[in-house]
C-alpha cells in the first residue's frame, strides 16, 4: 500500500511539471522576425493594409516585394528589451529603407536616404550597442562610392551619429578612407595617398558632441575632397542616385502630388504634378538602340520616369526603339504614334512620337509594374497634355 501510495505521489508530481512543462513549450513571444517579415509582405503586396501595425513604414514610398532585392530582419536584445532592424534594398533608391522597432512594433528609427546594395548589422562599440550600415553604389553614372553609417540608442529612439564616405572611384583616380579607430568618444580615419588627387590632409579625426549626438569633424577631409572632384569633372553629369547626406524626399522636395505645373521647354510643354524632379542631359540607354540624350521627368516615390528626346526629321521611332508604333492620331500638320502599353515582369513601357511642322520628339514613359493600376490616370493625364509648339 505504502509503494502504491509512493508510486502515486511520484506520478502526480511527474504530470504536474509535465503540464508546466507543455504550458510554458506553447508560450512564445508575440512578436519574433517571422511574422515582422509576415507583416512587411503583406504591407507590401496587399491594398487591405487595415489593421497591420508595419504599414507605417511605407507612409510615401513602396513596391511589391518580389521587385526588392533583399528584405532582411535582424534582433538584439538590450537591456532586457528585445529590437529588430529592418532593411530592404531595392533598384529603385526611393523604395529604399532601414528601420529600427521593438517588441512592440514601436518605430524607433526610419531611415530612407540609402542607396545601392546595403549591408546592416548590430555593432558594440565599447558600452554602446549601435547598427552599422554600408553602402555601395554609383553616382552621376561615372562615380562609384562606398559610405559608411553608425546608429546609437537615443532616449526611445535610435538616431545617426555618424555617416562618411570610404571609398571615391573616378575616371581620374581611386580614392579610400580607412577607419582607424571606433570608440564612444572618437573615430579616427586615414586617406591612403592616391596617385592623382592632392591631398592637403590625410588624417581626420571625428570627436563625438554630446549636445549634438553626433561625431563632429572640423575639416571633413574625405568629403570635401570628393566635392571638389566632383565640381571639377569635365562631364555632362546626370544625377540619377542619392549622393549626399539628405533624404530623396529632401533632394527632391518634394510637394502636394496634386499640384500640376506647366513643364514649359523652347519646343513643347506639357502638365506634370510638382513631385516629379527634372533632370536635363541624361543619356537615355534603357529600351533605347542610340546613344542619345535628353531630359527626365522622374517621380522616385513611383518609381517612375519620363525621358523626352529630339529626333531628326529624317528618323522615325522604330530607328530607336525595337517597338512599332501602330497607333496614330492625325489633325492637320500634327501628328502622334505610339506603341501599345507593354508590361514585363517588373515594369511597363511605352513610346510615342509627336511630330508638328518642323519638329520631331518621342516620349519614352517606364515605370513599376505595380504602381500602373492605381496611377493609370496620372499617366494618361500627363501623356495627353504633352504637346509640340509648332
Amino acid at each position: 500500500m505504502k509503494k502504491f501510495i509512493t508510486f502515486s505521489i511520484i506520478s502526480v508530481v511527474l504530470i504536474f511539471f509535465s503540464c508546466q512543462f507543455n504550458k510554458e513549450e506553447k508560450t512564445s513571444a508575440l512578436i519574433d522576425g517571422k511574422k515582422i517579415l509576415s507583416m512587411i509582405t503583406i504591407a507590401l503586396d496587399s491594398t487591405d493594409v487595415s489593421g497591420n501595425p508595419i504599414v507605417g513604414l511605407f507612409e510615401k514610398a513602396k513596391d511589391k516585394s518580389f521587385t526588392y532585392n533583399k528584405i532582411e530582419i535582424d534582433s538584439f536584445v538590450l537591456n532586457n528589451r528585445k529590437f529588430y532592424s529592418v532593411l530592404l534594398e531595392h533598384p529603385v533608391p526611393a523604395y529604399n529603407l532601414f528601420a529600427v522597432i521593438d517588441d512592440s512594433l514601436n518605430l524607433l528609427l526610419k531611415d530612407v536616404s540609402l542607396n545601392g546594395y546595403i549591408s546592416a548589422r548590430w555593432k558594440k562599440i565599447n558600452n554602446t550597442f549601435a547598427i552599422e550600415i554600408k553602402e555601395e553604389f554609383k553616382s552621376y553614372e561615372i562615380f562609384n562610392l562606398h559610405r559608411y553609417s553608425l546608429y546609437y540608442p537615443s532616449d526611445n529612439n535610435f538616431r545617426l551619429v555618424f555617416r562618411t564616405f570610404t571609398f571615391f572611384g573616378s575616371p581620374k583616380d581611386s580614392l579610400f578612407q580607412n577607419i582607424m579607430e571606433l570608440s564612444d568618444s572618437l573615430i579616427s580615419t586615414r586617406i591612403p595617398k592616391p596617385k592623382f588627387i592632392a591631398l592637403s590632409d590625410t588624417t581626420d579625426v571625428f570627436i563625438f558632441n554630446k549636445n549634438q549626438f553626433k561625431y563632429v569633424s572640423s575639416k571633413n577631409v574625405f568629403d570635401s575632397i570628393i566635392l571638389g572632384e566632383i565640381n571639377n569633372t569635365k562631364t555632362e553629369l546626370s544625377p540619377n542616385h542619392i549622393l549626399n547626406k539628405k533624404s530623396i524626399n529632401d533632394i527632391l522636395d518634394y510637394a502636394d502630388a496634386n499640384q500640376t505645373y506647366v513643364a514649359d521647354e523652347k519646343d513643347f510643354k506639357f502638365q506634370i504634378p510638382r513631385d516629379w524632379s527634372k533632370i536635363y542631359n541624361v543619356l537615355l540607354s534603357r529600351d533605347i538602340n542610340r546613344n542619345v540624350k535628353g531630359i527626365y521627368f522622374v517621380n522616385q516615390k513611383l518609381g517612375s520616369t519620363i525621358g523626352i528626346i529630339k529626333i531628326p526629321l529624317t528618323d522615325s521611332a522604330e530607328n530607336y526603339v525595337n517597338e512599332k508604333l501602330t497607333l496614330v492620331k492625325e489633325i492637320g500638320n500634327y501628328k502622334v504614334r505610339q506603341t501599345e502599353l507593354k508590361q514585363d515582369l517588373k515594369r511597363f513601357y511605352q513610346t510615342i512620337e509627336h511630330n508638328c511642322g518642323n519638329k520631331k520628339y518621342l516620349l519614352l514613359i517606364e515605370g513599376s509594374k505595380s504602381i500602373l493600376k492605381e496611377n493609370q490616370k496620372l499617366f494618361d493625364d500627363i501623356v495627353s497634355s504633352f504637346i509640340l509648339n509648332c
